[in-house]
């Protein structure tokens, strides 16, 4: 199993590789390089206000983010131990390279507003490495104690956690288990911040790292390409403990194949004789199954094989070309028990594809389908 990301310069794709054919490709694009929420980076000091309990920090690009006095990680712990918060001259100096997160993007003219109290976020804990305490959801009207407990428990040094409503129906070594990988995420974070360049990007909000993480199990890639080491430093880390980078040649021909199926992807597929023609549009994605004259049997027997061949056809193109949304399929028409039939074989595409949800034919004969939303579509970038 083999990762490939390929970076240009107006967008990245990443992909996976089982057997020499790509099953699943993502991709989102470069050219929107403001701060959004949730990102974390290296930023530099621009300036220090202690007039106004606060610093101005460059992000590399749009405006300087401001970053308050209370959100200095010092400021956090002498407030944890109950001590006069300090002058933000004693936190940072003008220059000075500071790990941020962005609490909320710029907004007209206003630039970012930044933290240095960093938060991590997953199915059940927020991580905040600096915190000093830890809370549980509101929501969560039990088991709130043993939450705390399993905090004092397991925290160490300044770190804290705040427990999500889902953290009250799951077993504490599932907890741990998370914590854990909070940890040796944001381990990678301060790695990969020491050797960059002040400012620069450290971790993009649900960028393509975090949306392929979510969706596939990485921990099982042996070995990836990639054209850029910004690539190599963030997928590789998310890899197996013996994953490898591929051989020069090797690379090569792996990225001009990823290359060559983003940029040639056609909207009518051949299946034998018969053809799938798929177009997206805004509102949705329409695929039609045509036979192509092709001949099985009795009409009925015909139209349900091709019809069979299209369920396979249809779930890998889904992956492939990342669509989402709903997803309308006019399917050759055929019997009541053969349309059950392709209901089921529909169906069971489920397992392959979580983001997929099934619904059925439609009173008019159409099939009804839904895909969550991961990234770009490739149609954006052909």
């Amino acid at each position: 199993m083999r990762l490939i990301v390929l970076e240009r310069n107006q967008w990245r794709a990443a992909a996976i590789e089982i057997n020499n054919e790509f099953t699943d490709i993502w991709a989102e694009t470069l050219t929107n390089r403001k701060p959004s929420q949730g990102d974390i980076i290296l930023g530099k000091v621009s300036s220090v206000l202690d007039g106004k309990n606060a610093a101005f920090i460059s992000l590399g690009s749009g405006k300087p983010g401001l970053l308050n006095g209370e959100e200095f990680v010092l400021a956090q712990g002498k407030k944890t131990a109950g001590e006069p918060l300090p002058a933000v001259s004693e936190c940072v100096q003008e220059g000075q390279a500071i790990l941020v997160q962005v609490k909320h993007p710029g907004v007209d003219r206003k630039g970012p507003i930044v933290t240095e109290l960093i938060k991590l976020t997953l199915d059940h804990l927020v991580y905040m490495p600096y915190a000093g305490y830890s809370a549980v959801s509101k929501q969560l009207t039990t088991n709130r104690e043993e939450l705390l407990q399993f905090a004092d428990k397991y925290c160490i040094e300044q770190e804290g956690v705040i427990f999500r409503t889902s953290a009250g129906y799951i077993k504490e070594e599932a907890l741990l288990a998370e914590l854990q990988s909070h940890r040796k995420e944001w381990l990678r974070i301060l790695e990969q911040s020491s050797s960059q360049r002040a400012p620069s990007m450290v971790k993009k909000n649900s960028g393509l790292e975090e949306e392929v993480s979510k969706l596939y199990p990485l921990h099982r890639v042996s070995s990836l390409a990639a054209n850029s080491s910004e690539a190599v430093s963030s997928f590789f880390p998310l890899l197996s403990k013996n994953a490898t980078l591929m051989e020069l040649n090797e690379k090569k021909n792996k990225l001009d194949k990823l290359e060559d199926t983003i940029l040639n992807m056609k909207k009518t597929i051949k299946m034998g004789k018969a053809n799938l023609h798929i177009e997206e549009t805004h509102a949705l994605t329409a695929i039609d199954v045509d036979t192509g004259g092709v001949k099985l049997g009795t009409k009925n027997e015909t139209h349900f094989e091709v019809n069979r061949l299209a369920v396979d056809e249809i779930a890998k193109q889904l992956r492939l070309r990342n669509i989402s949304g709903l997803i309308v399929v006019d399917f050759l028409r055929v019997e009541k028990e053969e349309q059950q039939n392709l209901h089921a074989l529909m169906k069971s595409k489920e397992e392959t594809d979580k983001r997929l949800k099934v619904g059925g034919f439609t009173k008019l004969g159409l099939f009804e389908m839904q895909r969550k939303k991961s990234g770009l579509p490739l149609s954006r970038f052909v």
